[in-house]
């Protein structure tokens, strides 16, 4: 009767302990669930049934409380070698995802699902973490897998992305457009559909896709920024201006819609709004050489701000420090710091920067002209004749510069004659 009395009192306990612990669940009182369920552990020494289920609800009230690590502590001290109890598990694959121990969640996740092969759930996180892992192939294979037996528009997406790391482009785009066949509203999708058709030049496709999209979902203001850059890449200038005008009203001050607001506004000679867009993308990254550089140009071709000039200078020479020589760059700088001081009649320093551009794009022969000018400013007759010279026969026949330059020509020689 004692013992009988014992057990009785035991059960009683770990009853009134589960009851309070669950109901401080419902409360959102995780912390006091967990003390609740440790001293119910304690009564249930010899009941495994029981002891397994409070250690499922303990370890799932410290995965609320972000407490990872002690949740998967918790449920490896109820697993028995040689035995796959799924629930616990899978309960603690799930902890290593949320702790980043890849490797250890994809291996159980990999044993449940040798165990029960039909389980879609646990192929899919396999797919996933693989993809995580940077394993692209087998993320490749085990999505493909998973779309044979079902279209889940994730997995599409999962295998779209693979393929494109693995540089299979066709084949990714090929699963992205199944994806948005399925949710054609998700605008992940349409902008990974987006991003390939960019790249591929396909600027009509990308304007296609988007304008459809922001018909249903007209606030969107990602797509609508894709939207403005492919109207942009196609040289639709017109197009361009009026979705990024359109984009900042609604409140858009991301740098991508700041920096291609200000080339497009560039483009179209708006100077000022060109300006204004590549200062607020300046606020946002002061490290990009090309924003510095057009930001620069912007400065200097817009009169309407004073010491535009000066500013100008220090962005261009901002932009020279920031920038690994790349040719068209270091051109487009070279050649915006030689206007700024020819604007100002100093061709002493206009000189150097008109040389140091043409030796990066040759292909510019106006510069011809420019450095013979300089030149012949500084009674360099010789050398400025030289360039002229060699502009009338690389320059273009009977345009502005080709006149000038015979025009120039024919001064210089006359300059030379009375020095003789």
């Amino acid at each position: 009767m004692a013992l009988f009395l014992a057990i009785t009192f035991t059960a009683a306990q770990e009853t009134d302990f589960r009851t309070e612990a669950r109901a401080a669940m419902s409360r959102y009182e995780y912390s006091k669930a967990i003390e609740l369920f440790d001293k119910a552990l304690e009564t249930a020494t010899d009941d495994e049934a029981a002891i397994r289920d409070l250690s499922l609800q303990k370890a799932r009230c410290q995965k609320k409380m972000l407490r990872y690590d002690a949740a998967a502590e918790t449920l490896a001290s109820v697993m028995k070698p040689g035995v796959m109890d799924v629930e616990v598990a899978g309960e603690l694959a799930e902890c290593h995802v949320s702790s980043g121990k890849l490797a250890d969640a994809f291996l159980l996740y990999n044993l449940l699902s040798l165990q029960h092969p039909d389980n879609l759930y646990f192929s899919i996180q396999k797919a996933s973490l693989l993809f995580k892992m940077n394993d692209f192939e087998g993320c490749l294979d085990e999505g493909k897998a998973i779309c044979s037996r079902d279209s889940i528009p994730s997995v599409l997406s999962l295998v779209g992305a693979s393929a494109l790391k693995l540089g299979q482009v066709d084949t990714s785009l090929a699963y992205y457009r199944k994806a948005l066949r399925l949710n054609p509203l998700n605008p992940g999708t349409v902008t990974s559909i987006s991003n390939i058709l960019l790249g591929k030049k396909d600027y009509d496709g990308v304007i296609d896709l988007t304008k459809g999209f922001l018909e249903e979902v007209p606030d969107n203001l990602s797509v609508g920024q894709i939207l403005g850059v492919a109207y942009y890449l196609k040289d639709d200038q017109d197009n361009a201006y009026e979705v990024f005008k359109q984009l900042r009203k609604d409140g858009d001050e991301s740098y991508g819609t700041m920096f291609y607001s200000g080339m497009n506004a560039l483009s179209l000679n708006r100077f000022t709004v060109a300006r204004e867009c590549f200062g607020n993308a300046w606020q946002i990254d002061s490290t990009d050489a090309k924003l510095a550089t057009n930001y620069a140009i912007s400065l200097f071709k817009d009169n309407m701000v004073p010491k535009n000039q000066i500013a100008a200078k220090r962005l261009l020479l901002r932009a020279v420090e920031l920038t690994d020589p790349d040719p068209a760059l270091m051109y487009k700088i070279h050649n915006g710091l030689a206007q700024l001081y020819y604007n100002v009649s100093d061709v002493n320093n206009a000189l150097p920067h008109y040389e140091k551009a043409f030796s990066y794009y040759p292909e510019d022969k106006g510069l011809l002209i420019s450095i013979g000018y300089c030149h012949e400013v500084r009674k360099e007759y010789k050398t400025a004749l030289q360039y002229y010279e060699r502009y009338l026969k690389e320059g273009k026949e009977n345009t502005k510069n080709w006149n000038f330059a015979k025009q120039a020509i024919t001064h210089i020689k006359s300059e030379l004659h009375m020095q003789e």
